[in-house]
């Protein structure tokens, strides 16, 4: 019987529900930021019943703009105990009023506002001037986002106006203003981004509110944009064939062995804005190039999709474009000079042809060589044909050329049989047959964008011939 009482009065406990729900204001009059015309009582709307002792101990309302006195009057509920109307004991004099209701108020609950209410109005004419009451960016703060909107709020309804014509930001940026719909909060919205790295001043004078009443006092709020303000340096600039550090000589030093196919390589001592090289690297002559990033975009490796030119001077530069993520920027101008005359960048060249005959004989170019008697075996020869480079092999077979310029059988005019490679690519064995003693031939190798190239694809000049005969045997 007894389990059975105790599990009952359990029951019961737990059916009874407990009020916890703090109260809330819904409603007041006069409004924030309210101009009466006349005095009149002032009434407050909370959410639930309240306790009314202690709701109305928590009731102040101040007279004049620093609270100078405190307003008698006598209290009347209504609507279940859930409207609270103040009537002052004397009529409300023309002013400035401050209505508090402290966080003790309470409901028949005991649970308290959860914060304290704080509102203003006027009666009669308007003689307040207006302040404001916050500014951000704050005074004299830093780390300012670039794409930040600056927000002013003012102790009461402004003529927007007079306060748009009143305000200075300097250096000059482009804005649209916004207001809130009680006219007491303004946004300015810049249309780009701030400059980084810059402070900027905000003069606020002479600001009207709705009365016409201006503020006494001007304001001033300084700011600086950017959040960190460490300038990027080059640490390292390399080619492909150059080892050594160029980014750390004087400017306008020249260095010898850069190769057509080198890359460019540069490092830095912080993550870079990788899209501003675009602007910041320059070389010259002019050539297009692509940029490749590692290393969390500290290392930039600049491409070349087509060779650079032989044995040519170029001017490496890089600006004070260049940004890191902060968008601070190079302090100065990083200018050096490369020649690309490296062992990969030769002009391929003929350095000597000989002939075997009985014996190996060389033959000068742009000139006649007699070559003595020919072979009394056959009309074949082996031409030995060494170049200064590295050959591209498949370069070689339409751009090597004989021909019969006169003699004795001009209808015998040379026919080249076998193109032999020895090892290195750089020496050639011509078997040509059909070599008549007592004709003159003209063996010639086509230089030019067209003509026979080196492994990497860099052109002979010009042109080479050479003119050479055998005296016929009977």
């Amino acid at each position: 019987m007894k389990a059975l009482l105790h599990f009952t009065c359990m029951v019961s406990l737990i059916s009874c529900s407990v009020d916890i729900t703090p109260p809330e204001i819904v409603s007041y009059s006069p409004p924030h930021n309210a101009i009466v015309q006349s005095s009149c009582p002032v009434s407050v709307c909370f959410s639930k019943s309240m306790n009314k002792d202690k709701t109305q101990k928590a009731f102040v309302l101040l007279y004049g703009e620093y609270g100078d006195s405190s307003i008698k009057g006598n209290f009347a509920w209504s609507n279940n105990d859930t409207e609270m109307t103040f009537t002052p004991e004397l009529p409300l004099s023309n002013g400035y009023y401050r209505l508090i209701i402290e966080k003790t108020a309470c409901d028949t609950h005991d649970n308290t506002l959860v914060t304290q209410h704080i509102s203003n109005f006027t009666i009669g004419l308007d003689t307040i001037p207006p302040e404001i009451e916050s500014l951000q960016p704050d005074d004299c703060s830093e780390n300012i986002a670039l794409n930040t909107s600056i927000t002013i709020a003012f102790s009461e309804p402004m003529d927007t106006a007079s306060v748009e014509k009143n305000i200075r930001l300097s250096p000059s940026v482009d804005y649209t203003s916004m207001w809130n719909t009680a006219n007491t909060i303004l946004t300015l919205t810049p249309y780009k981004p701030l400059l980084f790295n810059t402070w900027y001043q905000i003069d606020i004078a002479k600001c009207e509110d709705l009365s016409h009443n201006m503020m006494i006092q001007p304001v001033t709020c300084r700011f600086r944009t950017g959040s960190e303000y460490i300038r990027p340096v080059i640490t390292g600039l390399y080619t492909t064939s150059i080892s050594q550090n160029m980014a750390q000589t004087e400017n306008f030093t020249i260095y010898e062995g850069a190769n057509i196919n080198d890359e460019i390589i540069i490092t830095f001592n912080e993550p870079i804005d990788t899209s501003s090289i675009n602007r910041a690297f320059i070389i010259s002559p002019q050539s297009t190039w692509n940029s490749y990033w590692g290393n969390l975009n500290q290392t930039c490796i600049i491409h070349f999709p087509q060779p650079l030119d032989v044995n040519t001077r170029y001017e490496i530069r890089i600006n004070t474009n260049l940004k890191d993520v902060a968008q601070n920027t190079l302090l100065n101008d990083l200018c050096v000079y490369i020649i690309t005359n490296g062992n990969l960048s030769i002009i391929p060249s003929i350095t000597n042809l000989e002939c075997l005959i009985y014996e190996q004989k060389a033959l000068t170019p742009l000139s006649v060589t007699d070559l003595g008697d020919e072979s009394n075996e056959n009309t074949t020869y082996e031409f030995t044909v060494h170049f200064s480079a590295p050959i591209l092999r498949n370069s070689v077979p339409d751009n090597v050329t004989i021909q019969c310029l006169y003699g004795e059988q001009p209808e015998i005019s040379g026919n080249i049989n076998q193109f032999r490679w020895i090892d290195d690519s750089q020496t050639l064995k011509l078997t040509i047959a059909a070599i008549e003693g007592g004709n003159v031939y003209k063996l010639t190798f086509k230089g030019g964008t067209d003509g026979i190239k080196s492994s990497n694809g860099i052109p002979m000049q010009k042109d080479v011939w050479y003119i050479f005969y055998f005296h016929p045997v009977d």
